[in-house]
């Protein structure tokens, strides 16, 4: 926020313009969560173009991982699986528990506009990396024993990261995907995760039982 001490206005890198919330969309938000968990093709729709960073409430980021190693998995992303899912990584409560996800998927009769509401929730998302990297931008101008040209060039690459990415620090379906080998272990390759280019990166899934 902005201080005024004997007249002297001091900006102490606001997060956003006054006291005006970040841009976002709930909406959106729940109706894309309501669909993945009532239609079983709608997460390979949206999984290339989505992060789960994107998500401003924490609890539908955690939803939307949920569905998302399941779907990398190779299993469905209905109610039940992403419930036991969250349950047994004791996240389940942390959400909202189980009449949460069943709200949501009583507030949706189809899927059939998952797309659009992707982008949507993308479109907030990169519009709140972008005031954040303004405000960056604004604390590199004070730092007057830095060379001009080195504030420029890091400016630039902020602006230039969020054109390619809608932010340097997403992580993508191959990382996620990664991560979740990690946690759950493998034995062989084979399955197929159907993530554009994700199993030319790591050679399909690796097989597992599960109980």
């Amino acid at each position: 926020m902005y201080s005024n001490t004997n007249n002297v206005i001091s900006f102490q890198n606001p997060p956003f313009r006054g006291d005006a919330l970040p841009p976002q969309n709930i909406d959106a938000e729940e109706a894309i969560l309501g669909g993945i968990l009532l239609d079983p093709e709608a997460m390979s729709r949206i999984v290339d173009i989505l992060y789960p960073q994107a998500f401003y409430i924490n609890a539908h980021r955690d939803i939307y991982e949920a569905a998302l190693a399941l779907h990398i998995l190779g299993k469905p992303t209905d109610l039940m699986s992403v419930t036991t899912w969250l349950h047994d990584h004791k996240t389940l409560d942390r959400v909202g528990g189980q009449s949460k996800l069943a709200q949501l998927v009583e507030r949706i009769v189809s899927a059939v506009n998952i797309d659009r509401y992707a982008e949507l929730v993308m479109d907030k998302f990169t519009r709140r990396q972008l005031i954040k990297a303004g405000n960056e931008i604004v604390q590199l101008g004070y730092e007057t024993s830095t060379e001009l040209e080195n504030i420029l060039d890091h400016s630039e690459q902020k602006i230039f990261k969020l054109s390619e990415h809608g932010s340097s620090n997403v992580e993508k379906p191959a990382d996620i995907a990664t991560r979740i080998f990690k946690q759950i272990g493998s034995t062989e390759p084979g399955l197929k995760t159907e993530i554009y280019d994700l199993d030319n990166l790591i050679g399909g899934l690796k097989k597992r039982s599960f109980t």
